[in-house]
């Protein structure tokens, strides 16, 4: 009887032990479900923020600010939004002066210096910087043989925050062969070459048919 009674209260702690088991095993799946739950619908949330904040301000702005090499010898200084975003409130820092071989100090030009009001997507600006042999010898003699770097901060249109860093360096070019661009000159050379050609071409033209008419046989008279 006792051994009976020994049996049941045993068999009655393990399915106690059993159940607070089954109990925990569900708290702990349960609480893994639910920060799960909430982690898909926070990043979902950060997501579709995103979307939007892109929806509306068409896309994160890009300002890049680089040396235009595309006219050499002559060197352009350019500010860009290389992005499909806009850009506003936009500033500069340089490390050391943009300044020609003459000692005009292009970074002190206002839109440079004071920043840009707005930079719709792909537009730019651009303006005169120095020819490449005197700009290369003015940057060495000011021991800048790293180039100069700049920092450009600007906002979108929502008002987001961003900061990069460019490195304008024209030592890097240093004895490059341009290819010699053809002048307005040269291209009205071009046409009126063109024109003495064509007018000479018609004229002879025009003369053949004459003889050839001269030629034709006279009628006779009955």
């Amino acid at each position: 009887m006792f051994e009976a009674v020994a049996v049941a209260q045993f068999l009655s702690r393990d399915v106690a032990v059993a159940q607070i088991a089954t109990a925990i095993t569900t708290i702990f799946y349960s609480l893994v479900f639910a920060i799960g739950y909430y982690l898909v619908v926070k990043g979902n949330g950060a997501m579709l923020r995103e979307m939007r904040r892109e929806h509306r301000s068409g896309g994160g702005p890009q300002i890049i600010v680089e040396a235009d090499y595309g006219r050499l010898p002559s060197i352009d200084l350019v500010v860009r939004n290389a992005s499909g975003g806009s850009a506003r409130d936009i500033t500069f820092e340089f490390s050391a002066p943009v300044e020609d071989s003459k000692g005009f100090v292009v970074s002190d030009l206002p839109y440079l210096k004071q920043g840009v009001n707005f930079l719709g997507p792909g537009s730019h600006v651009a303006c005169f910087w120095d020819d490449l042999e005197p700009l290369v010898a003015s940057l060495r003699e000011k021991g800048l043989d790293e180039g100069i770097s700049v920092t450009v901060k600007y906002r979108d249109l929502t008002g987001e925050s961003y900061e990069t860093g460019w490195t304008i360096n024209p030592l890097l070019y240093e004895g490059n062969r341009h290819v010699p661009r053809e002048g307005l000159g040269d291209v009205v050379s071009a046409l009126e070459k063109l024109h003495e050609t064509l007018s000479r071409e018609a004229a002879i033209s025009t003369d053949g048919e004459g003889e050839r008419r001269d030629a034709r046989p006279g009628t006779r008279s009955g």
